[in-house]
Parts: C-alpha cells; structure tokens; sequence
C-alpha cells in the first residue's frame, strides 16, 4: 500500500488517502483502513472473535440439543447464523461487525456439532464413517466455493451478502428433508413418535416394518446407579471422565496441528484465490482414504486415529533435521504431515460420537469441541516459536501428536458397534451387546431393540 501523496508514508497520519495494490478488491481492513499501528490487531483479531463464538456456542449450544431435541436446535442455528452473516454484511464499524460475527459462529458451532450427532443416530454402523467423514470433506468444498465467490465479487460485503443468504434459504430444505433422531425421542420415552419416524424411513427406502414395539437394552438414565447424566456426569463417572479428557487432548492436538501446519506453510505464491483452492483440495483425498481405511476390521476407528496422530508428529518432528537450504523437503514433510493430520481428524469426529452415550452424546461433543477451538487459537502461537528457535514449532506439532496417539490407544473400538445409550455399554465388548434381526416373521410381536432398527443385521438400512 502507498500514500496517493508520494511526499508521505501510507501510514502518515499526513496521507490523505491510501492507494492499496488490490484496487479491485475491497476487504473489511482497507475500508475501514485497518491497517496501519495498532489498528492492525483490530483486524487480526477478527477470526480470533469469530473462533470464540463458535467456542462458546459448542459448549452451550449442545446441552440444547440434548435437552430440547437435535432437530430444532439444528433448525434454528442454521436460521440465525445466516440472519447474523447477513447482518454483518451491513456493519458500519468494525465493533459492530465483530459483534454479528461472534454471534455467527455463536450459531454455525449447533449446526457443526448437533448435526453430526443427528445425522449419526440416523444411520447404522456401517454408515456412520460416511457421515463423519462428510463434515471434513464439505469443509474442503466450502473453502473452494468461498474463494470462487470471493475472486468473482472481489467485495467482502458482496460476498458475505451472499453467503448471508444461503444460510437462511437452507433452513426450508433442512426443514423438509430431516426428522428428529429416533433415539433421543426414545430416550425421552416418546417410543410412538420414534416408531413413527422409523417407520416413515423405511418406507421411504421401500420397506415396511409393520406392527412393530421398541424398547431400549439399558436404562436411558444413564448408570447403573440411577442418576441421570448431566455435564457434572463427564467429570463425576470414571468411565465418561477417562473418555473426555482423552478426546479433550486428542481434539486440541488435532486442531492445533492442522491449522498451525496450513499458517506454517504459507503462501505458495501467484493468485491468492489459487493459492487457496489447492491447500483445500489436498485435503479431499485424505478424507476419501480415511473412509476406508477406517471402516476395515485390521484398522477401525482407534487404529487410524492413531497412526494418522503419530505419523503425522514423525513427519513433522523429522523437519527438525532436515537443513534450512531444503526448502523442497520441508515443504513436502510438512505436507503429508497435514495430510495424516487430516485423517485422524476426520476419524476422531467419527470415534467421539460413537463413544458417548445418547443422553450427553451432543453435550460431550460440545465439550470437546471447545478444545477444537483452543487448538485454532494457540496453532498461530505455537507457530510463532519459530521466531524463537528454527523450526521449533514443528517439534512441538511432533511431540504433541505422539502424546495424543499413545493416549488414544486407551479408548475402545467402536467399528460396528451399536451406539451406546448408557456409559456401562461403552466398553462392553460386541459380543455382550445384544443385536437381533428384523427378517423375522411379522407375527413375531417380541420388543425390538432400537440398534434393530438402524443397524447393519436390520430389513432396514437407513
């Protein structure tokens, strides 16, 4: 940027106006010539804003869905996070403008965390690795689409105008195409409303399944012992204790590796927009991989959580001995060290939803995420080191990804699994938890389990 009058620098309280090299493109900091002295940490902070909204509202936006249902909540973010990305759009100052963007991401954490947890408790075992990967992947196709966006509009309020508005129209099609999740109906002992969404799914996918009942395996209260599960219950029970602070290292380790590897590599140069569109697609084939390889009995969910971690802190603590002249050999470790990072963030998505039971399933999801959030906001942080010590920040990356794979060796594996409604299920091995078949005769009036119904061994697969 320059001063339109050469006799100043651009950042002279003398210039009269700014000349900015991307005349054609108009972002919130040059219209609001945020970018000299201390206004430039009004505009990076901008994202830090936005990340503690999206913090605050995982931690409390999923004890609402477990108490109010999955479908409502998932309704009414994904209603005012487009309302608010709209506003925001109209914004006049930078206060005000933050102000619509932390409400934004306030909303956009239901629509992240509730809708994993309803579209899982939809699905059977063998579906559930789809769903979870699907997140991933429609963030990498979203990242694309925004730049594509942003390189026609070439105005930041044009652009967010537009996606403003996308987010409110999705909510009539969110609206026909979903039902509640019959499991938190059954939880809730509404066993008649469950059946009926069961019922309408299968008719839907060409089945009927008749005079039917329901029954759960286990008390929905959630222990043995008869207390209902609560947030208090993720730190009181041994069980959902060791799982959380588990997924709370592993989520924080995920998190902070990826985006600090995205900010460490930097631009790769030319087109911006370009520049942008190919990080995300990398990540596409990490995720189609992850599909797979997490689905197969040898590997399953725990296995390729940890060996994305660890081979991801081997790639990226070997950039340590790597000499500084290299640049193509620390480019292409930090890449696949991205690559690993990737898939054993789509696989903990997976694992940490079928880890929890159904009565804190969205509250423990929430919980975790918060960590999810932390680990965005230290990774530029822990980048920074590298002013400190070369390369320090990537033996930081490689020391926390090994301590997160060793600790994940202690959950259990959940490939196959029906989901748990109460914490004594979590660790039972399959054998102990009891699946029957719907290809029984109709006559058959015998109470079935809900895992009958949206699992593999069922007439009906959802």
């Amino acid at each position: 940027m320059t001063c339109i009058d050469k006799n100043f620098s651009a950042c002279d309280s003398r210039c009269p106006s700014i000349v900015y090299p991307y005349d054609k493109f108009q972002s919130f900091s040059t219209e609001w010539n945020l970018t000299c002295g201390t206004d430039t940490s009004f505009s990076s902070n901008t994202q830090s804003i936005f990340m503690m909204g999206v913090m605050i509202g995982s931690f409390m936006v999923g004890g609402l869905g477990d108490k109010y249902g999955r479908f409502p909540v998932i309704l009414s973010c994904q209603f005012f996070s487009g309302l608010f990305c709209l506003i925001s759009a109209f914004a006049h100052t930078w206060t005000i403008y933050v102000c619509f963007r932390f409400l934004t991401g306030f909303f956009l954490s239901g629509i992240i965390n509730v809708s994993f947890v309803l579209t899982s408790e939809l699905v059977g075992p063998s579906k559930r690795g789809i769903i979870g990967t699907m997140p991933a992947l429609a963030f990498a196709v979203g990242i694309v689409i925004l730049s594509f966006v942003s390189w026609l509009t070439q105005n930041w309020r044009v652009m967010t105008a537009i996606f403003g508005i996308f987010g409110v129209l999705c909510t009539a099609p969110l609206y026909c195409l979903f039902e509640e999740s019959p499991r938190w109906h059954l939880g809730n002992g509404n066993v008649e409303k469950s059946k009926s969404i069961l019922k309408k799914i299968a008719r839907t996918n060409g089945h009927d399944l008749g005079d039917i009942e329901l029954k759960v395996a286990t008390k929905l209260e959630g222990s043995s012992k008869g207390g209902k599960l609560s947030l208090i219950s993720l730190i009181s029970h041994d069980i959902l204790r060791k799982i959380t602070l588990i997924q709370l290292v592993s989520w924080f380790t995920c998190s902070s590796v990826y985006y600090g590897l995205t900010i460490a590599s930097g631009d790769m140069g030319g087109n911006r927009y370009i520049s942008v569109i190919l990080s995300a697609l990398v990540e596409i084939p990490s995720n189609l991989v992850i599909l797979y390889v997490m689905n197969l009995p040898q590997c399953g969910r725990v296995k390729s959580c940890v060996g994305g971690l660890i081979i991801s802190s081997i790639f990226c603590g070997s950039i340590w001995f790597i000499p500084d002249k290299h640049t193509l050999a620390v480019t292409g470790l930090a890449c696949a060290g991205k690559l690993f990072i990737c898939a054993a963030f789509a696989t903990i998505y997976v694992h940490a939803g079928e880890l929890y039971p159904t009565p804190v399933r969205n509250l423990g999801l929430g919980v975790i995420s918060v960590a999810n959030r932390l680990g965005g906001v230290m990774a530029p942080l822990i980048v920074n080191l590298n002013n400190i010590y070369h390369n320090a920040h990537f033996v930081v990356f490689g020391v926390v990804g090994c301590l997160a794979g060793v600790l994940c060796l202690l959950l259990p594996e959940t490939l196959g699994r029906p989901l748990p409604e109460s914490p004594e299920e979590i660790y039972q091995s399959s054998k102990e938890v009891k699946i029957v078949s719907l290809e029984l005769e109709k006559s058959d009036k015998r109470p079935l389990l809900l895992s009958d119904m949206l699992d593999e061994g069922a007439d009906v697969d959802t």
